[in-house]
């Protein structure tokens, strides 16, 4: 998977955030020596370190910390987007404790300042520094701390796709899935063609290795169709070498070679030699799909001849090599189907991680050991008795079925070893995943709790004022005896009495000062005063002993229940209900109206959503019963162990 998805680092370039715009170098140094001001200066500096970035790291760093030496110098402002700069240049030369000290400067200066946007940028270049240790599990925490201060739905379209390329870089699937798609929602609402073309790429892909080809090929399509309006080559080129590649999996060879064909053009004119490379090895496999062997042979001709040109600086291939083998051997040409078959096994072995080809190594050299020995016995076979050399041949036998063994058992604890790891490693991202989403539930009720105080201050304080002072106005007229003015001064009343309710309910007085058990008590006591189903509040058990935050959500919970009672349920008796025994808290909201059938009335409203959010965020399970007989909800939360 890793080796098809291209990880794109969204704010890789600390210079998106102001290293101004790329200019020729001659240009820009005559602008440096002519510049009157360090802010100038300070400019110059960064677009010049901009354009030696991938070409000259030292140049890079010299001019970065030139400008950091001006805007010390000045108090600039610009400094914490600085230093990100020279962290991602020590970055691209593997000084990873540098680039770490620089990224760490950077942050101590926005603590001193509000900029989401560049902490982003360095929380995610952090995570970024740890892939030449091939620490996952940071580079996975710095990026999810990346994405909690990232608010444009364009800069979270490349947040969340730099996530799934993690993802499937530890061949974690269905997190990769979940952070693509998120990519390709966010990317459409922030017009960020090039994330939503990778997403889009990439969920094809990932269809493809799971044989979902109807489901690739949905994403690919969509893909090709945003590709040839927004003009981007790259992500045409991604998409068409795939749909390529899938309409050979379906068996559509001839929609198939359409849009290989397409990518090798597409390869050429952008001038990107492994893109290139990849579509004339892609050629070739497809034509020996078709059994056109000839045409196979001569595209896998044409392939190993650039990649001999640009040897050591384009990836091989390897299963090139043994398709190329395949077809020499349908064409009958044996021998040079072998020689191929050598030279893929011989390529495949090269490229064996580290801790393989140790393995491979010790095992050769106890082989050779053993030979060595072997001859030695041979050589003496004319002094020593027979019995003697069955007895050293059945010795050696032992010796290497022992080795054999112990290379299969070694082979096995690894991959046990391997598997454990992954487990543990899938099970941390859970918990982080879950870590988030709960942050982001109680920013979410935080703010909804401000609201909700703001518009109960202004009903109180405004709306609930302007009636009294009318109120009193009309009662200095009683004197006329008027019976309309008696009718309205009833009316503000009234009204007056519902603003007041509107905004009790809005911020419980009970749940504010008291707690769980008096508000909601006081809240069925008011709305059974002004409806007209029977709203009966019942206790159960122990005392309910819980953070405010916690007791904010049940109450807003019951509001919700008993509000869809009165609106919905057109019920006689509804019943709210709190229990707490064995550290087991239990609300049930019930009534006695005509109830829903689930399977064919959507209940999934923004006011149920709310309660589901809610339920969630409290870590409580919820079940609910509905039938002629009526409705009841049932929400069940462990006290003891339940922590926000």
């Amino acid at each position: 998977m890793k080796n098809h998805l291209l990880l794109i680092v969204y704010f890789l370039l600390c210079s998106s955030l102001g290293f101004g715009q790329t200019k020729e170098i001659d240009s820009l140094k005559s602008v440096l020596e002519k510049a009157d001001s360090d802010t100038t200066k300070i400019n110059t500096y960064l677009s010049l370190a901009k354009k030696y970035m991938f070409i000259d790291v030292d140049t890079f760093n010299i001019f970065t910390k030139t400008a950091s030496k001006l805007s010390k110098k000045n108090n600039n402002h610009e400094l914490a987007r600085i230093y990100c700069g020279i962290g991602l240049g020590y970055i691209y030369v593997s000084k990873i404790d540098s680039a770490q000290f620089y990224f760490d400067e950077s942050l101590k200066i926005l603590d001193q300042k509000e900029d989401k946007r560049l902490r982003a940028l360095v929380y995610s270049n952090y995570g970024m520094s740890y892939q030449s240790t091939n620490d996952f599990e940071k580079q996975i925490a710095y990026n999810l701390k990346s994405i909690e201060f990232l608010e444009s739905p364009y800069d979270l379209g490349l947040a969340h796709y730099n996530q799934g390329a993690y993802y499937s870089q530890g061949d974690f699937m269905e997190l990769s899935k979940k952070h693509f798609k998120l990519a390709n929602n966010y990317s459409k609402e922030g017009k960020n063609t090039r994330a939503e073309g990778l997403a889009l790429m990439a969920l094809g892909h990932i269809y493809m290795l799971e044989k979902k080809l109807d489901s690739a090929e949905i994403y690919l399509q969509e893909g090709l169709n945003l590709c040839n309006t927004a003009k981007n080559l790259q992500i045409c080129y991604e998409i068409n070498a795939k749909l390529g590649q899938l309409y050979d999996e379906k068996g559509i060879h001839d929609k198939a070679t359409i849009f290989l064909l397409k990518a090798r053009d597409l390869a050429i004119s952008r001038k990107v030699d492994e893109d290139l490379g990849n579509s004339l090895a892609n050629l070739g496999n497809h034509e020996l799909k078709r059994k056109n062997y000839q045409k196979s042979i001569a595209y896998f001709k044409e392939y190993d001849a650039f990649l001999q040109k640009n040897k050591g600086n384009i990836p091989v291939q390897v299963s090139a090599y043994k398709s190329w083998s395949d077809a020499e051997a349908k064409a009958g040409n044996l021998i040079e189907s072998n020689r191929l078959l050598i030279k893929y096994t011989d390529t495949k072995d090269s490229i064996l991680s580290e801790e393989n080809r140790t393995i491979l190594a010790e095992a050769e050299s106890k082989f050779e050991t053993e030979k060595k020995d072997k001859e030695l016995a041979e050589q003496q076979l004319v002094l020593a008795d027979q019995q003697l050399v069955i007895q050293e041949s059945k010795s050696k036998s032992r010796t290497m079925n022992i080795v054999i063994v112990a290379l299969l058992l070694g082979s096995i604890l690894l991959w046990f070893s391997f598997r454990q790891r992954q487990k543990r490693m899938q099970q941390q991202l859970v918990a982080i995943e879950r870590e988030q989403e709960v942050r982001t539930l109680e920013s979410l009720m935080e703010g909804e709790e401000k609201e909700r105080l703001r518009i109960a201050k202004e009903l109180h304080d405004g709306v609930n004022g302007d009636l009294a002072a009318i109120k009193f106005k009309l009662t200095s007229l009683l004197e006329t005896n008027n019976k309309v003015i008696n009718e309205a001064v009833t009316m503000i009343d009234n009204s007056s009495e519902q603003v007041r309710a509107i905004s009790h309910n809005l911020v419980p007085p009970s749940l504010r000062d008291f707690n769980l058990l008096e508000a909601v008590a006081t809240y069925c006591e008011n709305m059974n005063a002004i409806h007209d189903p029977e709203i009966t509040f019942q206790h159960l058990g122990n005392a309910i002993v819980l953070d405010k935050k916690q007791e904010a959500n049940l109450f807003r919970i019951v509001q919700e229940l008993v509000t869809n009672a009165i609106k919905h349920a057109a019920a006689k008796e509804i019943t709210v209900q709190l229990s707490n025994l064995e550290n087991t808290l239990q609300l049930t909201v019930e009534d006695n109206g005509k109830g829903y059938d689930p399977k064919t009335v959507k209940s999934d409203g923004i006011g149920m959503q709310n309660v589901a959010s809610r339920v969630a965020y409290l870590n409580a399970d919820m079940d609910f019963v509905s039938n002629k007989d009526g409705t009841s909800y049932t929400i069940a939360m462990d006290t003891k162990s339940s922590t926000i």
